[in-house]
């Protein structure tokens, strides 16, 4: 029954825990940037909606209703003062025919929805990497407690015996107030830990939207080490990076820009058809019943001659801010470089960093495990035990944060590399351990 009642607990335990998967799929539903970009994205497609319905005829209809009351008027002839009411229906159909800026507003709109889609689908990618990064931090967090804990458990078993040796007149004053330092030290150092993993748990509520209840570790694991060629992963950088392809359409925005405000001195040419119909009526001798109704088709030719030096203005100024977008365009390349050199030197030297943390990890297993046995056999000391226990789980914590630091790191290559999917995210989700 007792194994029932275990199963069963460890059961709804692990329900309840959070992998990288669900911390993913919950930032995809909460995620504020994630909801912003697809909202950007609409925007965009009804900005095109805007522009293309300028091509197509506007339609008008006006009526208006007004009641006159003449109360004093002089004249030679013979009039009795009358009030008399106007109505009055204008329907107006406006058919543009050459309007040539619309032509480069269409184009800019589009390159628009492509910025939009390119900024979208980096919004996805980075909240794969976002919810690497997030996840890692609550597992090296957390770690950390469980390390300063023992630590603190290591310093106060050295304070209790330095208690009695210090009564005994064993150990110096110094000795012992240094002793008893350390240990206040390594119980600072556990609240300290403590509010870090707060901290991150709090970041983790703003990046999902929700609160985690438990979260897998992540176990020691070989990695398969992608040997890069630097020269081809800037070739490809440049050619396929989200920064870099936004800042591209960016310079086709304001290219059509110009166009756009250039074509507005060319003359426009609209066909334009008009019915009037105006009924009045009144009482009096001079005024008599009026009714009209008319029809106009006319050909209006606009042509731009003067404004001041506003539409030139508007020509300067995106001309202006077409060079701003080549001067940005240039420094994403040139960050991209940067990113990509920095990620594949600190990723060679994790491979490096990883292969020697195992090292020091299996030393340090045996120095605990024979400390272990010594202290069955009354040869060590508890003390002495928990001092190999707190070197094991210190140079086990390392090995796991540089492997994080490993996978991070190549991860982050795949995005700049605009490379990053799910299936990197499952992946990495393989790595994590209940």
């Amino acid at each position: 029954m007792k194994k029932i009642f275990l199963l069963l607990a460890i059961f709804v335990i692990d329900v309840h825990a959070t992998d990288l998967i669900d911390l993913y799929d919950r930032a995809r539903q909460h995620n504020i940037n994630i909801l912003n970009n697809t909202i950007d994205l609409n925007i965009a497609n009804e900005s095109l909606k805007q522009t293309r319905s300028s091509v197509y005829p506007e339609v008008d209809f006006r009526a208006q209703a007004s009641e006159t009351t003449i109360e004093r008027y002089e004249s030679s002839g013979s009039f009795d003062p009358a009030d008399y009411d106007r109505d009055t229906y204008n329907l107006t159909i406006r058919q543009p025919l050459i309007h040539l800026y619309v032509f480069d507003e269409i184009k800019k709109a589009k390159n628009s929805i492509k910025q939009s889609e390119i900024s979208k689908d980096n919004a996805s990618s980075i909240l794969i990497l976002e919810s690497v990064r997030n996840y890692f931090n609550l597992i090296k967090y957390k770690n950390l407690v469980e390390l300063n804990e023992a630590k603190r458990d290591l310093n106060k078993s050295k304070y209790n015996a330095s208690e009695k040796l210090f009564r005994n007149g064993s150990i110096t004053l110094e000795d012992f107030q240094r002793i008893r330092n350390n240990f206040n030290i390594s119980q600072n150092d556990v609240s300290l830990s403590e509010n870090s993993l707060t901290e991150i748990k709090n970041e983790v509520f703003i990046f999902s939207g929700k609160e985690l209840n438990d979260i897998n570790d992540i176990k020691l694991t070989k990695i398969n080490h992608r040997e890069y060629v630097l020269d081809q992963l800037l070739s490809k950088a440049y050619s396929r990076n989200f920064m870099v392809n936004m800042s591209r359409e960016n310079i086709n925005i304001n290219r059509n820009e110009i166009a756009s405000q250039k074509s507005r001195h060319y003359p426009t040419i609209d066909l334009v058809a008009e019915y009037d119909y105006l009924d009045l009526t009144q009482g009096g001798s001079q005024f008599g019943a009026t009714t009209r109704e008319d029809s106009t088709i006319s050909i209006v030719l606009n042509f731009p001659i003067f404004k001041g030096g506003y539409q030139s203005s508007k020509i300067k100024q995106a001309r202006m801010n077409y060079e701003k977008a080549r001067l940005e365009h240039k420094n994403s390349k040139r960050t991209v470089r940067k990113d990509i050199i920095d990620n594949f030197n600190r990723y060679n030297l994790n491979k490096k960093q990883y292969h020697t943390a195992l090292q020091i990890l299996k030393t340090n297993l045996k120095k605990y495990e024979n400390a272990q046995l010594g202290f069955d056999k009354g040869i060590y000391s508890d003390t002495q035990v928990l001092e190999t226990k707190t070197m094991y789980l210190e140079s086990l914590s390392d090995a796991k944060n540089i492997m994080m630091d490993y996978v991070y790191t190549e991860m982050t290559i795949k995005y700049l590399l605009n490379e990053l999917d799910m299936s990197s995210l499952r992946k990495v989700n393989t790595y994590l351990v209940w």
